[in-house]
C-alpha cells in the first residue's frame, strides 16, 4: 500500500471553490440581491410610496386587514421604521367537519428620509387598509451670513540712519 497523496495547486483549488460558491449569486439578477445597507428581516417586504411636498414628507403603505394597534412607527436619526404583526384565527363547523385556520404575518420596512423632519409632529392614519404617514419638514432657520474681512499684518521696519540713506553704487 502506498502513501501517495495527490497534490493540487492551492490557487487552482481556491479558484474552483470560489466558482462553485459564486455560481448561484452570478445567476441572480442584480436587482434581486439584498441591499448591504438594510438589515436582513424575513418580513422586510412592506411596499411603500414616499413622496415630498413643499412642507412635508408623505408615506403610504398598503396594510390590508391590519388593525391600528398592531402597527408600530418610529422615526429616529433620519430613519423611518414601520413594523406590523398581524395574527388571525377562525374556526367553523359544517356537519361532522371542524375547520380551524390560523394566519400570522410580520412586516417591517426601514427607509432613510431624504430631508430632516419634525418627528414629534408626525401623524399616521389607517384608512381602508392604507396607512398614511405625514412627516412635517424641519425647516432649518436661515443662517445669518457673517462677513469676515482679511487684514494685512503690520510690519515694523527699522528706521534708517544717515549712513544707510547714502548708498554708493559703482
Amino acid at each position: 500500500m502506498s502513501n501517495l497523496v495527490r497534490w493540487e495547486d492551492p490557487f487552482l483549488m481556491m479558484e474552483r471553490f470560489m466558482d462553485d460558491f459564486m455560481r448561484p449569486i452570478a445567476r441572480t439578477p442584480l436587482w434581486n440581491l439584498p441591499s448591504l445597507w438594510e438589515a436582513p428581516f424575513p418580513g422586510d417586504n412592506l411596499a411603500i410610496d414616499l413622496y415630498e411636498t413643499e412642507d412635508a414628507l408623505h408615506v403610504e403603505a398598503a396594510m390590508p386587514g391590519v388593525r391600528p394597534e398592531e402597527i408600530e412607527i418610529e422615526e429616529h436619526d433620519g430613519l423611518l421604521t414601520i413594523r406590523s404583526r398581524h395574527e388571525e384565527e377562525s374556526a367553523y363547523e359544517k356537519g361532522r367537519w371542524q375547520v380551524r385556520e390560523r394566519y400570522a404575518g410580520a412586516w417591517q420596512r426601514t427607509v432613510r428620509l431624504p430631508v430632516e423632519v419634525k418627528g414629534k409632529k408626525a401623524e399616521a392614519v389607517l384608512e381602508d387598509g392604507v396607512l398614511h404617514i405625514t412627516l412635517p419638514k424641519a425647516h432649518p432657520e436661515k443662517r445669518k451670513v457673517n462677513r469676515i474681512q482679511v487684514k494685512l499684518p503690520k510690519f515694523n521696519l527699522p528706521k534708517l540712519g544717515k549712513r544707510e540713506k547714502k548708498i554708493k553704487v559703482k
